[in-house]
């Protein structure tokens, strides 16, 4: 299977759901949600819905709004399109990446899941 056809979310990793996010760092415009014994980093544009607030990578207060996930929990990962959703209690991420040397990488105990571009 080639890499344009393989999917994006492995369901087989996504056994560990949900997890718990205990933390979360920003690098603007680089997001990096954590817990225990996974991680999120987000290098690629992304959007989302944090509460009932929309926020995207450019916005100047990123960093106080997506704090709004810690306590949550990582309930879902599902691809979209050309896109990844991150599915938290408390809102959603959607990241598209516009290049393969800044996707979203997602670490979990099973395993290791990186974005790419997706055409389509």
């Amino acid at each position: 299977m080639s890499s344009a056809s393989r999917p994006l979310v492995d369901a087989h990793l996504l056994e560990a759901l949900p997890l718990p996010v205990e933390g979360v760092e920003i690098q603007s415009p680089i997001l990096t949600l954590f817990g225990r014994e996974w991680n999120l980093t987000v290098a690629c544009p992304w959007r989302g819905r944090i509460g009932s607030r929309d926020l995207d990578w450019e916005d100047d207060d990123m960093e106080s709004v997506a704090r709004d996930l810690i306590d949550s929990d990582l309930v879902a990962v599902r691809q979209v399109g050309a896109s990844v959703e991150f599915a938290f209690s408390r809102g959603t991420l959607t990241a598209t990446p516009d290049s393969n040397l800044d996707p979203w990488v997602m670490a979990l105990p099973g395993g290791l899941m990186v974005g790419r571009v997706v055409d389509g």
